[in-house]
């Protein structure tokens, strides 16, 4: 196997073993980058002589024998609305290109305290929110990455960096995940600090992260999850769920699965819709519980919700943009500020009541069922880069706040990989991904989708 295809545990566990050196891993990463980058375009800033310098520093302290952190010498790639002090944040525009902030977010401050190498910046679309970048679909460059993480997913899924940090605020994890072929999570609202993330909405903007393992994913976890007082939202214990395990994720038992089709099910393409009742006719063969879940009715307005949410929140963190420079905006991303403005404070305060009201109408689901299964996009990655897919399946889902899980279940015509989505009660993180664990077990190659290359 050649280096940069192993996982971040993978990895771990050759360095462990003195099997292959920091520098090595790193070098083995920047070969793959130089392979792919021209038809990719991963990669929005990437410094190759800083990941050397990491990568060297790195291996200086493992010789030391010094305690070494949980991601000890793995290269990670962080989306670029992401602050970095070594590294410029540009949050996908023009208008920040070569932005340099004197500080590191609390993730980037989490990742290098565990000993991780920043490999670079990856590709954002537009604030987060609209016009998309110059990143392609790895396994078909005349698709689409889906967006926001345009970047980080696709470096992710092809070899690029085992592990990549994402957000989002619609779809923006899970969807690039579904379209790249890779795994992605989108943790419960709170658990992960995103203070110097740039914001689109507090209501609903998310740190995630993107792996080809699950192991990989509980490993980012268990270092990116605390409380951070200069996140007002991710304080305290509660944001923690159960706590993090010490022990591989075991569910123990076969779990109860709740298929939601959603109203939306008819704009799901054929393919899509085979293989995501063929992965569930396979686990209930396995011995899950399946049954099909229907939301309330009170669900229907949930896209509405989500607007005016977002479009509150783009208007107050980047209406001064929009003020000074207005013409260098998207048309799509003028449109998204100017309806926030038109919304008032009634129309936001009915919004927030909405979210109480879904998460209470929830409530008896979660004590049903381990996980509900839904599509996470309507198909595979569009062709085109313009169009970055939609969030209907995704979005309720961070409108409420919950774990949600990207799983990939094979493949469809032009190359493209199909996924299913995963979704679990807030605070249930752990427990999603050893339903997960258990799930990918049983649907075994579908999950592992192999880079084009």
């Amino acid at each position: 196997m050649t280096i940069y295809h192993l996982t971040a545990t993978e990895a771990i566990a050759h360095l462990s073993a003195s099997k292959v050196s920091s520098l090595e891993l790193a070098q083995a990463c920047l070969e793959r980058v130089n392979q792919r980058e021209r038809v990719v375009e991963a990669w929005q800033y990437l410094n190759a002589n800083q990941v050397i310098d990491q990568a060297i520093a790195c291996d200086r302290t493992s010789d030391a024998a010094k305690p070494l952190g949980a991601l000890h010498g793995i290269p990670v790639a962080v989306k670029d609305i992401c602050a970095t002090a070594d590294m410029p944040t540009g949050w996908g525009t023009p208008i920040h290109a070569g932005q340099q902030l004197n500080y590191d977010a609390a993730v980037v401050e989490r990742l290098r305290a565990a000993g991780a190498i920043i490999m670079g910046k990856t590709v954002s679309t537009e604030y987060a929110l609209a016009r998309a970048g110059k990143t392609k679909n790895p396994h078909n460059p005349n698709h689409s990455p889906g967006g926001s993480s345009s970047g980080s997913a696709a470096a992710v899924a092809d070899r690029m960096v085992p592990v990549a940090i994402g957000t989002q605020t619609g779809g923006s994890v899970l969807r690039p995940a579904a379209y790249c072929g890779v795994l992605g999570f989108k943790p419960s609202f709170g658990t992960i600090s995103r203070f110097g993330v740039m914001p689109v909405c507090r209501d609903l903007d998310h740190v995630g992260v993107f792996a080809r393992s699950l192991a990989d994913i509980a490993l980012l976890c268990s270092v990116l999850m605390g409380t951070d007082g200069r996140d007002p939202d991710c304080l305290g214990p509660d944001c923690l769920g159960a706590g993090m395990p010490n022990e591989p994720l075991q569910l123990g038992r076969s779990p109860r699965l709740g298929f939601v089709r959603t109203s939306a099910w008819h704009e799901v393409e054929a393919e899509a819709q085979a293989a995501l009742v063929d992965s569930l006719e396979k686990l209930a063969q396995a011995g899950a519980t399946v049954a099909e879940v229907s939301m309330p009715s009170t669900w229907e307005d949930y896209l509405a919700t989500i607007d005016v949410l977002m479009a509150c929140g783009a208007a107050v963190n980047h209406g001064p943009d929009y003020d000074r420079h207005g013409e260098a905006l998207s048309p799509q991303l003028r449109q998204v500020i100017e309806r926030g403005r038109t919304y008032g404070s009634l129309a936001y305060g009915a919004a927030r009541q909405a979210v109480v009201d879904y998460s209470a109408a929830l409530a008896p689901i979660w004590a049903e069922f381990d996980a509900l299964v839904t599509p996470v996009t309507t198909g595979p990655a569009p062709e085109g880069l313009q169009n970055t897919g939609s969030f209907k399946f995704c979005g309720p889902w961070t409108l409420l706040g919950v774990p949600a899980l990207s799983v990939p279940v094979g493949r469809a015509k032009h190359n493209l990989p199909l996924a299913m989505q995963l979704v679990g009660a807030r605070g249930a993180d752990w427990h999603l991904l050893a339903v997960a664990d258990w799930v990918m077990a049983q649907l075994g190659d579908a999950c592992q989708v192999e880079p084009p290359v």
